[in-house]
């Protein structure tokens, strides 16, 4: 059985994409969640910079940035439950 298409905005999601993850992340551990989402880009087999992003109004998070090439569905899927078990992360965007 095949999953729905995947839809952002309304509109269908199709693989392969360039996508960009943008990581919130408590400031206090930005240093180490941009060393971490590295890693855990590279154990997917994704070899991509990690960049500065935003910061918050009041300094408590950061935006940590990176642009992919996801093949497929369950490849997003599991690269972003990786990401969001990264110490720090509050969510992806």
């Amino acid at each position: 059985m095949s999953e729905d298409p995947l839809k952002i905005n309304g509109r269908e999601l199709k693989f392969p994409v360039d996508w960009e993850y943008r990581v919130v992340v408590e400031s206090d551990k930005a240093d180490a969640a941009r060393e971490a989402i590295g890693k855990c880009l590279e154990s997917h087999g994704i070899f991509s910079k990690v960049t500065e992003g935003l910061r918050s109004g009041g300094g408590r998070y950061r935006t940590l940035r990176a642009a992919v090439t996801l093949k497929d569905r369950e490849q997003m899927n599991r690269l972003s439950t990786d990401l969001g078990k990264v110490d720090g992360v509050k969510f992806l965007l």
